[in-house]
């Protein structure tokens, strides 16, 4: 043997499956301090494979952080900042121990910004800056063995530091800006009501809470308008029909009846029929925001659940690399054999592969966003075993996705009845699938419900059998869901693809925002009108967009991380400066805002016993937590509440027994709802499952 190559590898899963390709699937398994990794001979040389644990590094302050500003940051081992990360020392301690001898190093994290911070803090504070000098980098966008193999064979000769540099300086604008305005706000509380209260803020995450907010006042603000509607039901054989007045919405009321009184008691006459064919083209493949945004209207989950599924498939090899905002597919990835793999998975999966592979040319349908990382999501075609829930059914809509991207387009027939009744004219329109194209491809993903028109021609009279008038209301604009908040936080440039579920999720868990239907809570609301009384700059996106452009800046090697952060600093002190001028006031909004939040945060309903609040009680006894009546000791009426998970009261009750109901979050798990009567008929149906 001539030399030992150290691997350094993002997580243990990661860690097999890179040992796995690179030995041809014979590596030693070995284990030190808990801690699995792999040994084998390859090329000559002795090659160890170990993981991290994601991040084994993170920032802390040198001092305590008593006033603001500060700045004095430094990296540590994560299990000395945090003590809920003391798996992580056993990593750092075998890294040090396998790497003593080591004379190669190779970064084999994932290929992003946040794998190449992960594995550059474990060469140079674990190995030393002769490790970052001497190592070379994997590039992949898979885990599957052949393409591990190929980035083997095709190293990058350093470390990719343009990366790393864009990365450090995310981390620690980050903090800069997230631990000095949290700590001016809780402070500004202190200051105003000698008591603290942990309140948060970012340079992502307050922007995002100002659009909810700014939409929460459009809602709260909205003036609705009545108008009116005119249909008609028609027959025609067996069908029912509504035909609408061509008109649409009648602003004035005497029109409306005017209008409702020439046609009513008679029947239709088609004056003019009109079709069009058109072609409906295929979708773009997916980047994360497309999928976050498609599996929440498809299964509903939100986009931090859907980011770490994603995440899981592709550490399984399922799938391409998650955290792209490509929606381009290159032709290197070999689209026939993927198909070709994914055929042989299942029965449908090989009727649409064998039917994709018939076409003359295999071309995917591409969007215009383009990633230098990776491309966009697609299946390796690697079978999937042990996959099921909410994991197979966003794995079953990303193949879904691949196929469609590759079908001809659907053909659609739209077409277009008018009709006089009773001197008014009105209209039915339809819509008929005449070739599916990719909607078979994506089958019940795809919305393409057909709208049925009787066959009928022109001057044909069809019998009326109803004649509506209907006021109706304008309405407001609606609310944002996890969805569409995302889709717009990527329109503004706020946060990057892999960090806006995780800011959304901070939003809820703070309490600033409530509900699938995003609702701004009163604490959310007064931390946005304070901030933007006294020191808007903090809830400014452009200043949080500008400096997302410099930090792609730094990635293509057209800034420094130093200038970049001395202005930061510069900015944040003018910013902080004018918020201590202010704070006293500050807090006392703030802090009325946090009394009333946690107050409302707790009633979770009414008690059926007398009519009190149902309050969410922790016990100094046993520090469990259940639903107890406002009214105790008088009324001792008390529910068992789940004891893990952020406990959200909902509006709506119970449908099967209109008991009070819960919202319950998880860290890394799908929200659901609790109701909180023991005896409720669909907790039996829970139990039978």
């Amino acid at each position: 043997m001539t030399g030992k190559v150290l691997v350094i590898c993002e997580k243990p899963s990661a860690a097999a499956k890179i040992a796995a390709a690179l030995s041809a699937g014979r590596p030693n398994k070995r284990e030190k301090h808990g801690v699995t990794y792999y040994e084998f001979s390859l090329d000559g040389k002795r090659f160890v494979v170990v993981p991290a644990l994601g991040h084994l590094y993170t920032l802390k302050n040198t001092r305590p952080l008593h006033t603001y500003p500060m700045y004095d940051v430094e990296w540590v081992p994560i299990h000395e900042a945090d003590r809920n990360a003391k798996r992580a020392e056993p990593f750092i301690r075998v890294i040090r121990e396998l790497g003593k001898d080591a004379t190669e190093f190779i970064s084999a994290c994932d290929y992003d910004i946040e794998g190449s911070v992960v594995a550059y803090n474990v060469l140079r504070f674990v190995c030393g800056n002769g490790a970052v000098q001497k190592a070379k980098r994997m590039k992949f966008s898979t885990l599957t063995a052949q393409e591990l193999r190929k980035a083997y064979e095709n190293l990058m000769p350093r470390l990719d530091f343009e990366l790393i540099e864009a990365g450090l300086t995310r981390h620690e604008l980050d903090w800069y800006w997230g631990m000095n305005l949290s700590k001016a706000l809780s402070s500004a509380v202190e200051t105003a009501e000698q008591r603290f209260v942990k309140l948060s803020a970012g340079r992502v995450q307050t922007p995002t809470l100002k659009i909810l907010t700014e939409r929460e006042r459009e809602i709260e603000e909205f003036e609705p308008v009545p108008f009116w509607e005119i249909a008609v039901v028609l027959r025609i054989g067996k069908l029912k029909v509504k035909a609408q007045h061509e008109r649409g919405r009648f602003w004035d009321k005497t029109e409306a009846e005017r209008a409702y009184s020439s046609c009513h008691g008679h029947n239709a006459r088609v004056t003019k029929i009109e079709s069009r064919r058109y072609r409906r083209n295929p979708p773009t493949p997916f980047n994360l925001g497309d999928l976050q945004s498609e599996a929440y209207r498809c299964f509903g989950l939100s986009p931090i659940r859907t980011q770490q599924i994603a995440q899981d498939l592709y550490q399984a090899a399922l799938i391409s690399y998650p955290r792209t905002s490509s929606q381009k597919l290159p032709p290197v990835i070999g689209y026939a054999e993927i198909i070709e793999k994914l055929g042989k998975i299942g029965r449908e999966y090989g009727r649409l592969a064998a039917m994709l592979l018939e076409q003359e040319r295999l071309e995917p349908n591409q969007g215009k966003k383009e990633d230098p990382a990776h491309p966009a999501i697609f299946p390796t075609g690697e079978p999937p075993t042990d996959i099921r829930g909410a994991h197979l059914k966003v794995y079953d809509l990303i193949v879904r996705r691949f196929f469609s991207v590759f079908a001809p387009p659907a053909v659609v027939e739209s077409t277009k009845l008018h009709l006089e009744i009773g001197g008014e004219p009105f209209k039915l329109s339809g819509r008929k699938i005449l070739d599916p194209g990719w909607l078979e491809f994506y089958g019940k993903y795809a919305s393409s419900e057909e709208v049925q028109l009787p066959d009928v021609k022109v001057g044909d009279v069809l019998k009326a059998e109803e004649w509506v008038l209907e006021e109706k209301q304008t309405q407001p604009p609606p609310r944002y869901n996890p969805a569409s908040i995302i889709r717009e936080m990527e329109a503004k440039h706020l946060g990057t693809k892999g960090t806006r579920g995780p800011i959304l999720q901070t939003l809820y868990t703070r309490g600033y925002i409530a509900g699938e239907q995003i609702r701004v809570t009163e604490l959310g609301k007064q931390v946005v009108k304070a901030l933007a009384q006294y020191c808007p700059e903090i809830l400014s996106e452009e200043l949080t967009a500008k400096f997302e452009l410099e930090m792609e800046a730094i990635q293509l090697g057209k800034k420094k991380r130093e200038e970049v952060l001395e202005e930061a600093k510069r900015k944040l002190a003018e910013i902080l400066e004018k918020f201590r001028l202010h704070e006293a006031e500050i807090g006392k909004k703030l802090g009325e805002a946090q009394r009333v939040a946690r107050a409302r945060s707790r009633v979770i309903g009414k008690c059926p016993r007398c009519g009190g609040d149902l309050r969410i009680v922790v016990s100094k006894r046993s520090k469990k937590r259940f639903a107890g009546c406002s009214n105790y000791p008088q009324c001792d009426f008390s529910l068992p509440l789940p004891q893990n998970g952020l406990l959200q009261p909902l509006e709506q009750v119970c449908p099967a027994c209109q008991s009070p109901q819960v919202l319950v979050r998880r860290a890394g798990k799908r929200p659901y709802r609790f109701c909180l009567n023991p005896e409720c008929p669909e907790k039996e149906k829970w139990r039978g499952k």
